[in-house]
């Protein structure tokens, strides 16, 4: 009983991650990067590329004198959170439910080097977290617990900085195609 139950769920998991799922499909290349947009209203480019990009992220800050978007790191989407845009991909997806990766977006708009446009470069980070010790490690010290936690009891004043242990793992060609259609669509190009 267990056997075919089992099966039937090895059975679905397989219908539903080739059942063509838009956010699960990997993404096509559909334009350079950067993206040469021929418009000259400056406004409507950065408009686009804000809304593309706040789709995927939470924009961190804005900067029209230096045409930058800085965007928050994201943790990236799992298997189970097919809501989540940011993970491009069944590869992607499936590496983000077993590994903690995270994800943020750098947008430039720059004047076109051939003089008539917009350059519109969309670069995504992704890093990989890094821990001292497993988190929540619960495997050989459920017995034997060897770390005495201290009792003390602080005030905590201000924000508790989390240590920041990510390894660059490159960009994300994938998702930056993502942003870079979208941007495209919206500008009807």
């Amino acid at each position: 009983m267990r056997v075919r139950l089992l099966l039937a769920g090895v059975a679905t998991l397989v219908a539903c991650g080739t059942s063509g799922c838009a956010t699960m499909s990997g993404a096509r290349a559909v334009a350079e990067n950067p993206m040469v947009v021929p418009s000259a209203d400056f406004e409507t480019v950065w408009k686009a590329s804000v809304i593309a990009v706040d789709g995927y992220f939470d924009i961190a800050s804005e900067d029209r004198t230096q045409r930058k978007i800085v965007t928050q790191p994201k943790i990236g989407a799992t298997l189970l959170e097919p809501w989540e845009g940011d993970s491009v991909g069944f590869r992607e997806r499936f590496e983000s439910t077993l590994q903690s990766i995270r994800r943020f977006a750098i947008v430039t708009v720059l004047p076109a080097p051939t003089g008539q446009g917009w350059a519109v470069r969309v670069e995504v980070r992704k890093e990989l977290e890094d821990l001292l010790q497993p988190d929540r490690q619960s495997i050989g010290r459920a017995v034997f617990n060897n770390q005495f936690p201290l009792n003390r009891t602080r005030e905590v004043v201000g924000p508790v900085q989390v240590p920041a242990y990510w390894i660059p793992r490159g960009r994300d060609p994938k998702l930056e195609q993502a942003i870079l259609a979208q941007i495209r669509a919206s500008l009807f190009l």
